[in-house]
């Protein structure tokens, strides 16, 4: 059976990418990727750049001198990266055709190359915001370009503001390459790993204190962005964590195998379901979460999966905890996989 094959585009920011295209190839897949963030590229374009014209150069001068305006240059770089990514991209597919194009965050690419992508695509060209619209609304005027357009936030199905585009919603899923391990340990261990966000600080805080009350273990790490790093200080619980780097694919699932129970702290900008939620899932480990959109799938239940909303709630953590995992459905964990999404998304 010949491979079926697909391009692969999205950012390479984290090793997420990396992930999809191993459980791509494992099922069976040719991948050719295309990054639409290349460090190596913009750092090319910052150490070689000049104006294309003395009119740009005095348009960015005027800017900033009468407007305190300086994204004029900012705007130039990114035009230069467009083109030479496209120039990048139409080298790596030459004349070939693919059977396959999905693009995770259309909005980090220009239209001309979705378009160019398109173009070497013969069966389907499918799209997947995995962040809300409203945080990235530049991914609205690419969604005409594509056969398949997924979101993962249910609210976005819902919006009237985007009610004339053709979207489809699924969720996230799990990545079914890899089987769970139980690690041997003592005690109960609660793990958490998210970006910092200013919104979910009282939120994490009043979990991971709740837990330490009730003799849970923590592994909760927060990672800061360079310029936030001094917001450490604004975390009291001194049990949490705090992470100079991403934690790569492979230690967070060594952190989930040796983990009893995931906690899933909901980005306010979205209601959608977090890769963390599958992974409680697929791994069988209780989960602590306060976005109540889980209540509404199929694999959800009581015994498995606290849902907090006010500090209060979290008085019943400790009977939640005594309740024994309940199994879910063969079937039901398998809708979830990654392979039960890519064969939906493609269709």
């Amino acid at each position: 059976m010949s491979q079926p094959t697909i391009i692969l585009a999205m950012s390479s920011y984290s090793d997420f990418a990396s992930a999809i295209k191993s459980h791509l190839e494992y099922h069976n897949f040719n991948v050719t990727f295309i990054d639409s963030t290349s460090e190596k590229l913009k750092k090319q374009i910052d150490a070689n750049f000049h104006y294309p014209s003395l009119k740009t150069h005095l348009i960015h001068s005027a800017r900033k001198i009468f407007l305190s305006d300086y994204s004029y240059k900012s705007h130039l770089k990114e035009q230069i990266y467009n083109q030479k990514l496209q120039e990048n991209i139409q080298s790596t597919l030459g004349n070939n055709l693919y059977d396959y194009t999905l693009v995770i965050r259309p909005d980090l690419f220009s239209l001309p190359t979705l378009q160019l992508l398109k173009n070497h695509t013969k069966l389907k060209f499918v799209g997947y915001q995995w962040n809300g619209i409203k945080r990235f609304p530049k991914t609205l005027p690419t969604v005409d370009l594509f056969d398949r357009f997924f979101v993962f936030d249910p609210t976005d199905l819902n919006n009237p503001e985007y009610s004339q585009y053709h979207l489809s919603g699924i969720s996230n899923f799990y990545f079914d390459m890899y089987q769970p391990q139980a690690v041997p340990h003592t005690g109960l261990i609660a793990y958490f790993v998210g970006l910092h966000v200013d919104s979910r600080i009282a939120a994490i805080e009043t979990c991971a204190n709740a837990l330490i009350q009730n003799g849970v273990n923590l592994n909760f790490n927060i990672k800061f962005r360079p310029s936030e790093a001094n917001k450490a200080a604004l975390y009291s619980c001194r049990q949490i964590q705090f992470i100079p780097e991403n934690i790569t694919f492979e230690n967070n699932l060594q952190h989930v195998n040796t983990a009893d129970i995931l906690i899933d702290i909901v980005n306010p900008i979205h209601n959608g379901l977090s890769f963390r939620i599958f992974e409680a899932l697929y791994y069988q480990k209780k989960l602590i979460t306060n976005n109540p959109q889980i209540k509404h799938y199929d694999f959800y239940h009581p015994n498995n999966i606290f849902i907090w909303k006010q500090a209060e709630d979290l008085e019943q953590i400790a009977n939640f905890l005594k309740k024994p995992l309940v199994n879910i459905k063969s079937d039901i964990v398998q809708k979830y996989s990654f392979a039960s999404w890519i064969k939906h998304i493609l269709d």
